[in-house]
């Protein structure tokens, strides 16, 4: 339930976030201790994971977007190094950045304005 609850969102209208479809992801181990994440911005308009669970440290997210979709990108406006371009259908993009304080960042699609998920630092 509290997944059902989190941030992930189709675009559209001027409200607030509504409940989220996709799952709660874990970072795995890459080189180096590297915490990653594969996500995907799909054709519904989401993120294919509605919150992203890392400690403090480095992180990458591999992102894609499939397709069929429309352009999508990945951005965290609270860490300024955590953005990617404007990413097309059938392409993907990876952006490595750092966080040191556990807390809930908000990550958005600057293109769809509802599209948002959470990375939860712990």
């Amino acid at each position: 339930m509290l997944v059902a609850a989190l941030g992930v969102v189709g675009c559209g209208g001027e409200g607030g976030p509504s409940p989220a479809d996709g799952p709660t992801l874990a970072a795995r181990q890459g080189a180096d201790g590297v915490q990653v994440f594969a996500v995907s911005g799909l054709p519904s308009m989401t993120f294919s994971a509605s919150e992203l669970v890392a400690k403090p440290g480095t992180i990458r997210v591999d992102f894609s977007v499939p397709t069929g979709s429309a352009p999508h990108n990945f951005v965290i406006p609270r860490i300024p190094d955590a953005h990617t371009r404007i990413v097309s259908a059938g392409s993907s993009q990876s952006v490595t950045f750092t966080v040191t304080q556990p807390g809930d960042y908000q990550i958005v699609c600057t293109i769809h304005a509802n599209m948002t998920a959470t990375l939860k630092i712990t």
